[in-house]
C-alpha cells in the first residue's frame, strides 16, 4: 500500500517536472498527435516493459482519423471506436468527430536510457545484494542518448544526439537514510523523508562540444546524477525519470541565420531561461498547492481507518451473536413442523367456522326484520309526539289561569271580611249606643234601612262567592281527572320505556333473535296502540267541559273584583285544549321486546354504536317520563287541596248568607222603632250576635282562599315540570327515532357483511388446503435454511478475520498517509531548492553562453542550428508519418529494492 502512493507521488512530481519544460511542436502550438511513452525496468535500468500511449485531437471534428502505428495489442482506452488496418502500419479509425485515445506495446529500442549502479562503502554491489545492508552507499543515474542524426558543422561531418531533458525523482526516508548529497540535482529534507532531484542533459554537452570552449573546459557533462548518504537496512521504493524534447526548439534557435541572428536568439534564450526561472518558481507555488492538499488526504485516511474500526467491531459483534442465529434457525424449524401440524387444526377449524356462518347469516336476517319493525313502531311514536306537547302547553296555561283566579278571589275575600270586621265593630258601638241614645229615636229606622240595605248586599255578594267557589271545585275535578288520565298514560309510558329500555339493552349484548316471536311481539305491540284513541277522547271530553264553564268562570273573577285584563287572561288559558298521546312508546317498548335466545351474533362496531344511542335516548325518555309521573301525583295532590279549600269556601259562603239574612230579618225589626223603642235593645242585640256569627266565619273563608291560592300555585308549579319533562320526552323520542334509523341501516350492513362472509367461505377453505400444502414446503425450506445457516456461521467467521486485517491495512493506510503529508512537505521544500538551481542553472550556463562570441560563436550557432533541427524533427517514438504534428515524453520507472 505504501508503494502506491510513493508511485503515484513520484509520477505525479515527474509529470510536474515535464510540463514545466516546453515539448517538440510542428507548426502548431496544440499538437495534433500527443504521445506518452511507458517504461518499466528493473532495478537497473534495464528495459522490461514498453507501453506507448497516443492521443489523437480531432480539432476538425472529422468523421475518419488516419494514424501509423507499429504497436502490438493495441486497444481503445477511452470510447467505443473502432478502427481497421492497412499495410504499413496504416490505422483508420471510425472517430465520427471525436478524439481518439488508444494505447499498446511495443519492443522498439528507446531513444534514450538510464543505467542504475549501486557501490557500497567504495564498491560497486548489485541490488539484489545491497537490499537489507548498512555502510555508504552512492546510487549512480547515468543517462543515455540513442537518437543522433548526422549534419555538417563548417563543412565537417559531425554527430548530433537528439536534444533530450532528463529529471529522476526518488524518496528516501530519514530514518534510513542520512546525509544525503546529490550531484547535478538537489536534495529536500524535512526530517522524515528526503527527496531527491536530479536533472540531466544526455548528448547536449557532446552536440555543441561545450568541452572546446574556454568556458567549460572544467565543466562536467551533465549526463548523469549522483547520489551519496549513510544508510541503514537498505530499501528503495522507486525511482521515477521523465525524459522529454523541445528544450532548445522552444528557443526559436532554429530561426538564427547570422550572428545578429544569433544574438537575437541568445538574447531571446536568456529571456526564455528567465522564464525557466519562473515557471520553475510556479512549480514551487504548485506542490505547496498539493502539500496542503496532503491534509485532507490524511483526514480522509484516518476517517476510513475510523470506519474500518467500526466495521470490524460490527462484524465481530455479528461473529459473536451467530450462535444466537443458529440456535433461532433450529428453533425456527422446530416451529416451522408446529405450523403444519397446526394448519390441519386450523383447516378443521375453517370447517367448523364456515358452518357457522351459515347458521350467523340466516340469525342476522331475523334481526334485520326486527329492526325494520322496531323503526316502524319509533316512527309513528315521533309522529305523535306533537299532541302530546300541545296538550301539556295547554295545561300549563290553564293552571297558570287558575293561579291568577284564585290569588284574585283571595284578594276579594280579604276585603269582604275586613267589611264584615267594621260591620260588626259598628254594630257594637251602635248597641252600646242605644242604651243612651233612646232619644235619637226618630233617626233610628232610617239607619236601620241603611243597615238592611248593606244586609242586602252582602247576602248577595255571598251567594255569588258561593256560586264561584263550586264552579272553582267543579273545574277542579275536571283538571284533576284530566291530571290523573294523564299520570295513568305516563305511567304506562314510562313502563314501555323502561321495557324497550331493557330490550335495548339486551340487543346492545348480544344480538339473537327468534324470527317468529318478534312478528308476534310487534303486531302486539300495533294492537296496543289502539289505546291512543281513548287517550285521545278523554282528553276533547275535558277540553269540551272547560269551554262550557268559561261564562262562569268569567261572572266569579267580575264578582271576585278582578280586572279586566286579568279575566281575559284567565279565560284565554282556560279555553285551550289539551291532546296527549304515549302509546307510541308502548309501541316502542313492545317492537323492543324481542326474544334474542336463537341466534349469537357479536354485532359490529357501527351496529353498536346505534344501539348504545337508542339505549340512552331510551334512558333519557324514560328519565323524563319519571319526572313527569312525579310531578302530575304531585299537581294530583295539589288539586285535592284546591278542592278542599272550595269546599270550605263554599261552606263559609252558605253561612254568609245565612247570618246577613238573619241580621236583615234583624234590621226589619227596627222599622217600627219610633212606638216601640222598649224592643231596640233588643233587635240590636239580635244584629250583633248575627255580625259576630258573620265575623266567626271571616277565617275559614281567608283560610280556604289561603288553601286555594297555595293549591293553584303548587299546581302550576307541577305543571311547568310536566311541561319542561315533556318537552324532553320529545326530544328523547326524536332521538329515539334517529337511533332507530341507524339501527336499521347498521343491521342492514351487517347482514352485507354476512353475506360477504358466506362469500368467501369457499376460498377460505381452498385457502386452508393451500395453508397445509405450503406448510409442507416452509418445512423443506427450513430444513435447507438450516443447513444455510450453518455455511453463513463459518462464512461469518472468514468475515471477522477479512475484517482484522482491513483495520491492520487502514492502519497502515494512515500511517502511509502521514508519511505522505512528510513528502509532499519535503516535496515543497525540493521545489523550492529546484527554483534556486534554475536560477543558478540561468546565471551560469544559460547567461555565460550568451557571453560567448567570435569563431567560437559561430561554430555554437551551425552546431545549436542543427541541434534544433534534431529537436524538431523528433515529434513521436511510434508511427511516425510526414506532416504530422505532434509531441512525445517518455516516463521511465525502475523496480523497487528490498
Amino acid at each position: 500500500m505504501k508503494r502506491k502512493y510513493v508511485q503515484a507521488m513520484m509520477t505525479g512530481m515527474t509529470a510536474m517536472l515535464a510540463v514545466t519544460v516546453p515539448v517538440t511542436t510542428v507548426a502548431a502550438a496544440t499538437p495534433e498527435k500527443e504521445q506518452t511513452v511507458y517504461v518499466n525496468a528493473d532495478q537497473n535500468g534495464n528495459v522490461e516493459k514498453v507501453i506507448v500511449s497516443n492521443w489523437l485531437k480531432n480539432t476538425d471534428k472529422e468523421s475518419t482519423l488516419e494514424d501509423n502505428s507499429e504497436l502490438n495489442d493495441i486497444t481503445n482506452v477511452k470510447g467505443e471506436e473502432s478502427y481497421t488496418q492497412g499495410s504499413n502500419g496504416k490505422l483508420v479509425w471510425a472517430a465520427d468527430g471525436n478524439d481518439i485515445y488508444y494505447q499498446g506495446e511495443t519492443s522498439k529500442e528507446l531513444p534514450v536510457s538510464v543505467k542504475m549502479t549501486y557501490f557500497l562503502d567504495g564498491r560497486e554491489i548489485s541490488a539484489a545484494d545491497l537490499a537489507g545492508k548498512s555502510g555508504k552507499v552512492k546510487i549512480r543515474i547515468d543517462y543515455t542518448n540513442n537518437s543522433s542524426q548526422n549534419a555538417k558543422i563548417n563543412g565537417k561531418k559531425e554527430t548530433i544526439y537528439t536534444p533530450f531533458m532528463m529529471a529522476t525523482g526518488m524518496i528516501l526516508p530519514t530514518d534510513t537514510f542520512t546525509n544525503v548529497e546529490v550531484t547535478n540535482g538537489k536534495v529536500i529534507s524535512d526530517g522524515n523523508n528526503n527527496i531527491v532531484l536530479g536533472i540531466g542533459f544526455p548528448g547536449l554537452y557532446d552536440s555543441l562540444k561545450l568541452g572546446d570552449l574556454d568556458s567549460f573546459k572544467d565543466k562536467e557533462s551533465p549526463d548523469y546524477v549522483e547520489i551519496t548518504t549513510d544508510v541503514e537496512d537498505f530499501s528503495l521504493a522507486l525511482t521515477a525519470t521523465v525524459a522529454t524534447t523541445g528544450t532548445l526548439n522552444e528557443l526559436g534557435l532554429d530561426d538564427i541565420d547570422d550572428l545578429d541572428d544569433l544574438q537575437d536568439s541568445l538574447d531571446k534564450l536568456t529571456e526564455s531561461s528567465t522564464a525557466l526561472v519562473e515557471g520553475s518558481r510556479a512549480l514551487q507555488e504548485g506542490i505547496q498547492e498539493l502539500d496542503s492538499s496532503a491534509d485532507t488526504l490524511v483526514d480522509g485516511l484516518n476517517s476510513a481507518d475510523d470506519g474500518a474500526g467500526q466495521l470490524k467491531d460490527g462484524i465481530d459483534t455479528m461473529n459473536n451473536s451467530k450462535g444466537t442465529l443458529i440456535s433461532g434457525i433450529d428453533k425456527l424449524v422446530a416451529g416451522m413442523e408446529s405450523l403444519g401440524s397446526g394448519a390441519g387444526s386450523l383447516q378443521s377449524g375453517v370447517k367448523s367456522y364456515t358452518d357457522g356462518a351459515a347458521q350467523l347469516s340466516a340469525g342476522i336476517d331475523q334481526v334485520n326484520t326486527g329492526a325494520k319493525q322496531l323503526n316502524a313502531g319509533i316512527s309513528q311514536l315521533n309522529e305523535k309526539k306533537a299532541a302530546l306537547l300541545s296538550g301539556v302547553s295547554d295545561l300549563a296555561k290553564g293552571g297558570k289561569q287558575l293561579e291568577a283566579g284564585a290569588s284574585s278571589l283571595q284578594s276579594g275575600l280579604a276585603a269582604y271580611t275586613k267589611y264584615v270586621n267594621d260591620l260588626d265593630a259598628g254594630l257594637e258601638q251602635l248597641e252600646e249606643s242605644v242604651q243612651g241614645a233612646l232619644g235619637m229615636a226618630a233617626s233610628l229606622p232610617t239607619k236601620a234601612g241603611d243597615v238592611a240595605a248593606a244586609c242586602g248586599t252582602i247576602t248577595d255578594g255571598a251567594a255569588l262567592v258561593k256560586d264561584g267557589a263550586d264552579q272553582v271545585s267543579e273545574n277542579a275535578g275536571i283538571i284533576g281527572s284530566k291530571v290523573k288520565t294523564i299520570k295513568d298514560t305516563v305511567t304506562t309510558a314510562k313502563k314501555a320505556v323502561e321495557t324497550a329500555q331493557s330490550e335495548a339493552a339486551d340487543m346492545q349484548k348480544n344480538v339473537t333473535i327468534d324470527a317468529k316471536e318478534a312478528s308476534d311481539e310487534v303486531v302486539k305491540s300495533v294492537k296496543d296502540s289502539a289505546k291512543t284513541a281513548a287517550n285521545q277522547a278523554a282528553t276533547s271530553q275535558a277540553n269540551s267541559k272547560l269551554s262550557e264553564k268559561a261564562s262562569n268562570v268569567k261572572a266569579i273573577l267580575a264578582a271576585a273584583n278582578v280586572s279586566e285584563e286579568v279575566q281575559n287572561q284567565v279565560l284565554a288559558e282556560l279555553g285551550g285544549g289539551m291532546d296527549i298521546n304515549v302509546d307510541d312508546a308502548i309501541e316502542q317498548s313492545a317492537a323492543a321486546e324481542i326474544d334474542t335466545s336463537k341466534v349469537k351474533v357479536t354485532v359490529n362496531a357501527e351496529t353498536q354504536k346505534n344501539l348504545a344511542t337508542a339505549k340512552g335516548t331510551l334512558e333519557a325518555v324514560d328519565a323524563g317520563l319519571t319526572g313527569a309521573e312525579s310531578e302530575l301525583a304531585a299537581a294530583q295532590g295539589n288539586i285535592e287541596k284546591l278542592e278542599a279549600g272550595v269546599n270550605i269556601l263554599s261552606a263559609g259562603s252558605s253561612k254568609l248568607t245565612s247570618g246577613a239574612g238573619e241580621f236583615g230579618t234583624a234590621v226589619g225589626k227596627l222599622n217600627g222603632f219610633a212606638t216601640m223603642a222598649g224592643e231596640l235593645s233588643d233587635a240590636v242585640d239580635t244584629l250583633h250576635k248575627g255580625s259576630s256569627r258573620l265575623v266567626a266565619e271571616n277565617d275559614t273563608l281567608n283560610n280556604g282562599a289561603a288553601a286555594l291560592t297555595a293549591g293553584t300555585q303548587s299546581l302550576n308549579s307541577g305543571l311547568t315540570t310536566l311541561a319542561s319533562g315533556a318537552s324532553a320526552l320529545s326530544d328523547g323520542v326524536t332521538q329515539l327515532a334517529q337511533g332507530s334509523a341507524s339501527l336499521t341501516q347498521g343491521t342492514e350492513t351487517l347482514k352485507k357483511g354476512s353475506d360477504t362472509l358466506i362469500a368467501n367461505n369457499s376460498t377460505l377453505k381452498d385457502g386452508t388446503a393451500k395453508l397445509v400444502a405450503g406448510s409442507s414446503a416452509l418445512i423443506v425450506g427450513g430444513k435447507a435454511l438450516q443447513s444455510g445457516g450453518n455455511t453463513l456461521s463459518a462464512g461469518i467467521q472468514k468475515l471477522a478475520d477479512g475484517a482484522a486485517q482491513l483495520k491492520s491495512g487502514t492502519k497502515k493506510l494512515a500511517d502511509g498517509g502521514v508519511q505522505l503529508k512528510d513528502g509532499t512537505t519535503k516535496l515543497a521544500d525540493g521545489s523550492t531548492e529546484l527554483a534556486d538551481g534554475m536560477e543558478e542553472f540561468d546565471e551560469e550556463g544559460i547567461q555565460k553562453i550568451a557571453d560567448l562570441a567570435g569563431d567560437d560563436l559561430t561554430a555554437l550557432m551551425d552546431r545549436l542550428d542543427a541541434v534544433t533541427e534534431a529537436d524538431k524533427d523528433y515529434t513521436v517514438f511510434d508511427g511516425w508519418e510526414k506532416d504530422t504534428d505532434g509531441s512525445v515524453k517518455f516516463i521511465i520507472e525502475t523496480a523497487a529494492i528490498k
